[in-house]
């Protein structure tokens, strides 16, 4: 039966690996070249970058090739504490932390870009890193302890993100509130707009109204003084019209002047009365007098 290894057994093996070759180890340089191809969309920096990238891996699949074989480990199968996968990410993983890429060489011709770039590393640095992984990894209580740590993790999270989903919709129905609110301002404001335009031609018409009663009483009281002023007694109504004008009404041989009558009888001028006290029709002077109404001029 295959035996197991544990994490203290490997530990143990890396270390001798290492005091094995401590006479004869020493940093490998690694070499490669790449050439990316450009596509339509590639600019100079970015095929740059694409082959930087590309050769970087190359260099790190190889160091970890190297690494791997300079240590000639053995591991355990599934269910063992450590498989092969685990140490061979471990070596490129750490590799890829610990080392630096020199370009050597590179052009751009618009089409390619060819690029040339070294490493240079030191298996038992890259050793010593993982020695130190292994270390902190060989608890397994310590990993169940994570795997709780990141269930309870992953709780939080879910009910954060429900936290977050029922505030996400208080938020969604408070922004549907103030966009109704909103829609009934704009409503308000666009009533109101239009309340202060018919205000304006309201008081516009108004201001004309006012404009034409003021022109149609200085009509009255310039025909009222031209009345008062000319009419004597005993003037026939062709006469008053020559010195008064058309008059603005006439009625029963009565010709109205504004705030005036010039009352008619037998053909002349008998006298002016009030339009106020003016009777209709009636022709006797002698009426106004005994009801004792203003007589402007007998």
């Amino acid at each position: 039966m295959r035996p197991r290894f544990s994490f203290g057994h490997l530990l143990c093996f890396i270390v001798m690996q290492l005091v094995i070759h401590d006479l004869f180890a020493q940093k490998k340089t690694f070499i490669r070249e790449y050439y990316y191809k450009a596509s339509e969309t590639d600019s100079k920096v970015s095929s740059r970058q694409k082959a930087l990238t590309e050769v970087k891996a190359m260099l790190i699949e190889e160091l970890g090739t190297y690494v791997e074989s300079y240590v000639n480990h053995v591991v355990t199968d599934k269910n063992g504490v450590i498989t092969k996968d685990f140490f061979t990410n471990e070596i490129k993983t750490l590799s890829t932390g610990i080392t630096e890429t020199k370009i050597l060489e590179e052009r751009w011709d618009g089409y390619e870009y060819y690029i040339k770039a070294e490493i240079i590393a030191d298996p038992e640095e890259v050793l010593r890193r993982i020695n130190q992984t292994l270390s902190v990894r060989k608890s397994s209580e310590a990993v169940d302890s994570l795997k709780i740590l990141l269930k309870n993790s992953n709780n939080k999270l879910t009910l954060k993100n429900y936290e977050l989903n029922g505030l996400k919709k208080q938020l969604t129905v408070q922004q549907k509130k103030i966009d109704s609110t909103q829609t009934s301002l704009n409503t308000l404001n666009q009533q109101l707009i239009e309340s202060k335009q018919q205000l304006t031609s309201y008081q516009a018409q108004g201001k004309r109204l006012l404009s034409e009663i003021e022109e149609i009483e200085k009509k009255m009281k310039e025909a009222t003084s031209i009345a008062v002023t000319n009419v004597r007694i005993g003037m026939t109504p062709e006469e008053v019209l020559q010195v008064c004008g058309k008059p603005r009404a006439e009625n029963c041989y009565s010709m109205n002047y504004g705030a005036v009558w010039v009352l008619i009888s037998s053909g002349i001028v008998v006298g002016i009365v009030d339009a106020r006290d003016y009777q209709s029709c009636v022709g006797d002077i002698g009426y106004y007098k005994r009801l004792k109404k203003r007589i402007i001029l007998e």
